[in-house]
This record gives structure tokens, sequence and C-alpha cells, in this order.
């Protein structure tokens, strides 16, 4: 059986051991910050550095709690709703921020940013595919 898909979106993204790294806007109360994270759909959740909560002027500690279980140990974080852009692809999410500077990476997680999109990876190609999950 054949199943064909489409997609809104083609993002070539570049061959980098440490994982699959795409550009991302992040806007809260008219400030936009452009970072760079890593796709992780067996993260639970979106996490970023704690400086660019700072930079989106986020009070990082007034958001919600959540001590997240990483491989190096625990992280606590604290969850915040900003918009996200990945491609042309916007909308309103809750994001963690990490509590302490000096995180070594972004993160693209499940809640937060898959769950709001259709996505197919082609990684022999280096080829991401979105849509809206609503679309």
């Amino acid at each position: 059986m054949t199943t064909q898909l489409t997609f809104a979106e083609e993002f070539h993204y570049p061959d980098d051991p440490s994982g699959i790294i795409i550009p991302t806007l992040l806007t809260r109360d008219g400030r936009t910050l452009r970072v760079f994270a890593k796709v992780d759909t067996g993260a639970e959740v979106c996490l970023f550095k704690c400086e660019h909560g700072e930079k989106l002027g986020l009070p990082i500690e007034q958001g919600i709690p959540k001590l997240m279980n990483t491989l190096g140990g625990s992280l606590e974080a604290f969850g915040h709703e900003v918009t996200i852009q990945t491609g042309e692809l916007i909308f309103r999410s809750l994001v963690y921020f990490a509590k302490y500077p000096g995180l070594p990476r972004n993160i693209l997680g499940r809640r937060g940013w898959l769950h709001n999109l259709r996505l197919a990876v082609v990684d022999y190609d280096n080829l991401l595919y979105l849509s809206a999950y609503n679309a």
C-alpha cells in the first residue's frame, strides 16, 4: 500500500553530526530572537537557554516550574508562552527556559513544537518537510 503525503514547506538543513539543527524565531511582547534549535522528537518539551528568555524580557523563574530528567542529570526550567516560527509556520506555544545559564543547546520537542506540525524527515538528503498540523 502506498501513501502520499503533502507538505507546505521543504527545509534543507546542514549536515551536522550533532543532529538536525534549524533556525527558529522566538517572539514575546514585540521582541523577536533568532536562535538555532535541535529537532528532538524524543524530547517531551521545547527547552531553550536561559539567556534567550532573558533577551526576550522574560522573568524566567516566574514561569511554570518543571524539573527535567536528562542524561546528564536533573535540570530546572520554567515555562513561558511565546510565539515560535519555523520557516513560514507560526504558532503560540508553552516552552521552557533553563533556570541557569550555559545550557549547551536549544531543543524543539514534542509539546510546544512537534504537536503543532506534520513532519517528515529524509535524513539522507538533509531534508525536513513541514506543514501546520491543522492544515
